[in-house]
Parts: C-alpha cells; structure tokens; sequence
C-alpha cells in the first residue's frame, strides 16, 4: 500500500550528505554506536556520497539571469567522463533562473544546490534543489535527473516509469498516499512537470516529492508520498529498474570510463509530456468550433475540465499572471487534459495604454509561469478586451505569438444567467468560429454543458484554437477560422454579426 508525508524535510544538501557519510564511516570503523546516525525517514530519496565519486566538482549555473535587485547562485555537478550531463543540467538551470525572475517581479535570489542519488548499473541520479525567495519568503522546489552512461541521454523524473498508462496508475497511487494530509489530491495530473522528482528510499520504494506550495499551503513546505516496491516495481521503464538497482546498492567508488561524443536528441518518447493536438481537418472534412475561456485558472477550472471531459470536447485557456501565481497546478492540469494554452498578459490592462517595456514584461511573465508548469511556452495570445494595435502586433510577433480574438461573444461577463449566455453562443456562432467564455464565472459553468450539447446537435466538432486555425502567423489577428470572414472583422474592428 502506499504511504506518504506531507511537509517532511527533504534531503539534506550535499554538503550535509557528505559530512553524514563520513561520520557513518567513522562510526563503523570505530565500533561507537554513539556516532550512529539516525535512518533516514521513509521520503528522504537515497544519497550517494560524493566523496565515492573520484574528481567531482561543481559547474556554476545561472548567474547570468542575475542582476543588482535578483542574485543567483547555482551550481551543477561536473564528473569525469560525464560531460553531458553538466552540459545538460547547466542548460536547465539557466531556464530556470531566468523563468523565476520573468514570472515573478519580486523575485529577490535563487539557490540551487544538488546532491546525487544514485551511481551505478551504467546510471547517475542527480536531484536538484532549488531555493526561491520572493514576497512569499523562501520556499524549496526539486527535481530528479538520470543520465544514462552509455548514451550520454539525460532522462526526465517520468522515464523512470514504462509509459503514460503507469504515469497514470502513479497519479492513482500518489492521490490515494495523499488522502489524508494538507495536500490537495484533486491538483494531482499525470503531467511531466508536476512528477518532476521521482526516486527511491533505502529500501527501494518508489518517492515522489512536490514543491512547496504545488499541492499544498507553501508554509507545508515539501510534500511527499511513498508507493511500496511492491506497487511501483510493475510500474517501471529499464531505465527506472536500473535506477533501482544503482540506488540500492552498498555504498562504492564510482567512475565513468569515458563520454559519449554527443549527448543523443530527439526520438525519445516521455512520459507526461503533453499531448499534440487533433487531426480534425477542420474546415474540409469537419465543421469546428472553439471555445475559449478568459481569467483563469480559478475555482472553477476543474469542474470546466470534468465538463468537457464528459462531452470529449477540447477547448483554449487564456491565462493570465496574477491568476497562475494562485492556482498554479492548475496550468499543467488544462494542459495534460489536452487542452491548449494561451496567454493574457499579466494585469489585464490594455495593451495598447502599455509602453513597449510593460508589454514585453506582461508577455514575459505569463510565458515564464506557464513554460514552468507545462515545459512549454505559449505562442497565442489574447489580448485583454480584444484591444490591439500596430505596436501591440509588433510585440506579439516578437514573442512569436499570434492575437487571437472572437467572433462570438457570450456576453457572460454582464451578468447574465445561465440560458442566456447558451442562447448567445447557439445564435451567431457559425462553424470555425472562436467564442469568448470566461472561466471564473459560476453562470458559465452552468451554461456549458448546454453550450455543447447545442454544437453537438449541430455537427460541431469542439477543437482547440490551434486545432482550428491550423498555423498561425506571429503577431496576426484571428476573430475567426474563414479568412474572407477574418479580414471583415479587422477592417472593421470586430465582427458585424
């Protein structure tokens, strides 16, 4: 059965690790049960000390995302023969010290620090450990990485397990370990960037650790859960059972002969890795439309995924900053769902009152908080009140994103019920039209299921925005999929029907 702790203190860092190895040696060869050392508790990954480990040093990381009011002080392992490995581990700490900075405009320093969990059966298990301090305080974040020797390939957390089908029986197990602590299982979502630190105890059951304020109040800290051997053994990839076994072993030296030429690319399937979209042919061979919901995440999203979920519907989430900084897991929930993901700034201030340094620091952010859930960044984008101009076009084809507009308002956002805004969206959405929604309404979310039940009955098919527009130019304004229609409705400034 699975077991699980919630706001239990991670890993020591590594520093601490190789200092409580030494003492673990010398109380053995001194025979002082004095100096033994408490077992680790049942969520604590296993560390391999890096004294084990002959001419490993530390590879700062990240410093240049750094500046006067923001510092960073990053490092990664460098091993001998391993050179990839540092390679691809400095690379990632870059996007994440630059990430931090963009998505959070207090962001006073970043900490990473590393420790290795596992060497041995041709593996190298390392699991960083970030420190972020804002306006919340500081508060930890973590990540596992496995480099293969062989190869030189560094896996993400997931390829410890077979495929999505045993990411999906993991979600399962963690949500049952997590039922009874401050955690939220209802935040759980087989996606790569919420299982992006996966590893084993000393007695080899599988640990899956969350950041602090992931699934729970940040002042929890660190959330854990613990899925016995027994139920994680069947879940496992090759990769993940030789993890196993190189985390498991007695302690030993531990070297790499010598590096690949090159770490491989592509042509590797990862589990949690979020789905592509639909082969809808809309336009030829279906007739689709797409909804799009503003505002969020909030309250509501979930029921709006169970919604859509029953009617085996896709829609597009326009995000906006302040809105993911509260509800973050929810980024990576849409996203898992197969749903697409747009951005809406950060303040919901009209773009074209913004200079040119606000407007590149409200897309700035909401693509850093979004490419931090999803490991992806957005390339649409709504502009708050569908108000655009030529300087707000020049910025969005600079982020490469296109400008996605509507061409069916709901009107929910008046104030009106329920069967009202239905009736809005049944009467003047043709097929390959965008409608507007917004997400942290209660009446549209009771609207929904008749929204769709009403396209349903009509022949339509619900799509993505990127489904229906199929590729988009960067920076270019779409109120619709017709594009005799599209250039009606910007010379007009909006729809006339």
């Amino acid at each position: 059965m699975p077991r699980s702790s919630a706001g239990a203190p991670p890993n020591p860092p590594r520093g601490r690790a190789r200092l409580a190895a030494c003492a673990a040696v010398l109380a053995a060869a001194t025979g002082c049960d004095a100096l033994a050392l408490p077992a680790p508790p049942p969520t604590a990954f296993t560390s391999f000390a890096a004294d084990n480990v002959p001419g490993l040093t530390e590879r700062p990381a990240g410093a240049d995302a750094g500046g006067d009011a923001y510092t960073v002080h990053a490092s990664v392992p460098r091993i001998p023969g391993a050179g990839p490995l540092t390679e691809r581990l400095t690379e990632i700490v870059d996007r994440e010290a630059a990430d931090f900075r963009d998505a959070f405009d207090d962001a006073e320093s970043l900490e990473v620090d590393w420790e290795l969990t596992a060497a041995g059966a041709g593996v190298i298990g390392v699991r960083t450990i970030r420190t972020e301090t804002d306006h919340r305080g500081s508060h930890d974040a973590f990540s596992s990485y496995y480099y293969d020797v062989g190869t030189g390939r560094t896996a993400y957390a997931t390829e410890l397990l077979a495929g999505d089908a045993q990411l999906r029986e993991l979600d399962g197990l963690v949500a049952a370990a997590l039922a009874d602590t401050p955690a939220d299982p209802g935040l759980l979502h087989p996606g790569l960037r919420l299982y992006d630190s996966i590893g084993f105890n000393a007695d080899g059951d599988l640990v899956v650790e969350f950041d602090a304020g992931e699934l729970a109040p940040i002042a929890e800290g660190r959330v854990a859960a613990v899925v016995a051997a027994s139920d994680a053994q069947p879940l496992l990839s090759e990769l993940g059972e030789r993890v196993l076994d190189a985390s498991t072993r007695d302690p030993h030296a531990f070297s790499v002969d010598s590096a690949p030429e090159a770490a491989p690319t592509g042509g590797t399937e990862v589990p949690g890795t979020p789905p592509g979209g639909g082969d809808h042919a809309c336009g030829t061979e279906t007739a689709c439309l797409a909804l799009t919901f503003d505002d969020g995440p909030s309250e509501n999203t979930g029921a709006i995924l169970k919604i859509l979920e029953r009617h085996n519907a896709r829609a597009t989430f326009f995000m906006s900053g302040q809105a993911i900084r509260e509800r973050p897991a929810d980024v990576g929930r849409v996203r898992t769902a197969g749903h697409a993901l747009g951005s809406h700034g950060e303040t919901h201030e009209p773009f074209p009152d913004l200079t040119r340094a606000e407007l590149d620091s409200e897309l700035d952010a909401v693509d850093a908080l979004v490419r931090r859930r999803t490991g992806e960044r957005p390339d649409i984008l709504r502009p708050p009140f569908g108000e655009t101009d030529a300087a707000v076009a020049e910025a969005a084809a600079e982020h490469g994103q296109a400008q996605i507009v509507w061409d069916t308002d709901s009107e929910d956002w008046t104030g009106i019920g329920a069967e009202e805004i239905a009736a809005n969206v049944a009467a003047v959405t043709p097929p390959g039209g965008l409608v507007l929604l917004h997400g942290t309404r209660d009446t549209t979310v009771a609207a929904l299921p008749e929204i769709l039940d009403r396209a349903e009955s009509h022949g339509l098919t619900l799509v993505t925005v990127p489904d229906l527009l199929g590729d988009t130019e960067p920076g270019a304004v779409y109120y619709t999929a017709d594009p005799a229609a599209n250039e009606e409705c910007i010379r007009l400034d909006g729809c006339p029907w």
